[in-house]
């Protein structure tokens, strides 16, 4: 028998938490399956943009925005919507929530629009990015408001809604390859701490805050340069190795036709993709073989992935990267090129690559461009491979990390055609390593698919490796 008393402890110990974090007689108080609103004549998208934040994406006629006044408690999401928008013509979109075989609905959408006129609505917040705080006391990120749960074999996944509603909080999304639950607390809860209390009552219940992780920067050597020719049009073998690029995602005009074969926003995914900093660019460049680092010839051209991970402020979330990941999976990837990272370890992200690694893909990333000889993740998982820099002169470039935890150290200096946040010339970091070992390792997947990490590692090693480098076989 599943247990429930797990999650009722918890709804208990943290009760009193919850309550006292709630501000008195809010608002706007949404969760999985209800809504209170108290509003005196308040704009109707004042209020929706509270809505919106609970991870609901809302698309409203600019031009529609009438009083409200309205004053009722949990009532059925459906009926209080209704009630609230009135005659005005709309849509309330559902995702399907399966939890222990179980038909419950989500909201994630609500459109609002004039008769024949659903053109006229724009996005109520246009794009998004991640709200992005900082833990005081080890000086890791995290996603404002949001707490990942993971429930053991032993608790009945069907009381979590039950217990989320009473936290005042809401499912945002569930990532199933993993039984990993993104759910947003109300406001002023210290995220943190509450994981941590939940990891240490050992009820079955693992917790993590949604961690998040800053873009590598890139450094910028000079401008004078002579910018790569623009490469042409090219298509790929049947059997050519996909790259999926997890970054800022991919700004068409830069990068050849023929060479993005999918192509994915994860930090808003109605959105088309795009990529406002660059960086996502130059490692589709790099990791396609379009553009290659200094002292090396082009290899042949590889298919790319393209995926917007990280938004407009240079971020990343833990539960963003899951996304990333499944989207590569199903797109048939069988590299994925990661040239981010930090100190931060998540068991969660190590979890979804893990598995990702078992169904066959290969996963490179970034060592870090600072010479810390600290760890960085997800670099040093033990099933990634780790990837540091090397100057054109072919030693290790002195503002790459190191240390046991990098396998391999490659190339890390590039003529862009597009700039991280400026303009086009020489770059330099352990990001274009990895775009290029991801690209070479395409290369050699194409005629070898069952070769091993390994294998992998030691193929690699000649192309790039100086005698003063070592590989390190995790």
């Amino acid at each position: 028998m599943k247990k429930t008393t797990a999650i009722l402890l918890l709804f208990l110990f943290f009760a009193t938490r919850f309550a006292n974090a709630d501000t008195q007689n809010p608002l706007i108080k949404i969760s999985t399956s209800s809504i209170s609103i108290r509003a005196l004549h308040i704009p109707l998208q004042d209020i929706l943009k509270i809505i919106a934040k609970s991870g609901i994406n809302i698309s409203v006629d600019p031009e529609l925005n009438p009083e409200v006044t309205a004053s009722f408690s949990n009532r059925n999401i459906r009926e209080g919507l209704d009630s609230i928008l009135g005659s005005l013509n709309h849509v309330l979109i559902w995702d399907h929530l399966d939890i222990a075989g179980q038909n419950n609905y989500r909201l994630v959408g609500i459109e609002i629009f004039r008769p024949g006129q659903k053109d006229r609505m724009l996005r109520l917040d246009g794009r998004q990015s991640l709200k992005i705080v900082k833990n005081p006391r080890d000086g890791s990120f995290y996603v404002a408001h949001e707490i990942l749960l993971r429930i053991g074999p032993d608790i009945d996944p069907s009381s979590l809604i039950e217990f989320v509603d009473n936290a005042g909080g809401v499912i945002i999304s569930r990532y199933p390859a993993l039984g990993i639950y993104r759910v947003r607390l109300p406001d002023n809860i210290d995220i943190p701490s509450i994981s941590e209390k939940i990891n240490g009552m050992s009820t079955g219940i693992t917790s993590e805050p949604n961690l998040a992780w800053p873009v590598s920067l890139p450094h910028r050597m000079s401008g004078d340069a002579e910018l790569p020719m623009e490469s042409k049009a090219f298509s790929q073998d049947e059997g050519s190795a996909r790259v999926a690029v997890l970054d800022t995602g991919m700004e068409t005009g830069f990068v050849p036709d023929g060479t993005v074969v999918a192509s994915f926003d994860a930090v808003n995914p109605e959105q088309t993709i795009s990529d406002n900093l660059g960086h996502g660019t130059q490692m589709a460049l790099i990791a396609s073989g379009a553009v290659a680092p200094e002292g090396r010839e082009q290899s042949t051209k590889n298919p790319v992935i393209s995926i917007r991970a990280f938004d407009d402020n240079g971020f990343t979330s833990s539960y963003t990267i899951m996304e990333a990941i499944d989207f590569a999976e199903k797109n048939g990837a069988r590299v994925m090129s990661l040239s981010w990272g930090s100190e931060t370890k998540s068991a969660f992200m190590e979890d979804a690559i893990n598995t990702a690694v078992i169904k066959g893909m290969v996963v490179v990333a970034a060592a870090g461009n600072e010479p810390t000889g600290k760890p960085e993740y997800p670099a040093a998982y033990p099933r990634v491979i780790g990837v540091g820099a090397l100057s054109p002169d072919g030693k290790t470039w002195n503002k790459s990390n190191y240390g046991s935890f990098v396998d391999i150290y490659a190339p890390g200096f590039a003529t862009l055609p597009v700039g991280y946040k400026g303009a086009p010339g020489v770059y330099a970091g352990t990001s274009i390593s990895t775009a290029f070992v991801a690209s070479r390792i395409a290369d050699f997947i194409s005629t070898h698919p069952d070769a091993t990490s390994k294998q992998i590692i030691e193929a690699l090693k000649k192309p790039f490796m100086m005698t003063n480098h070592h590989v390190i076989n995790k």
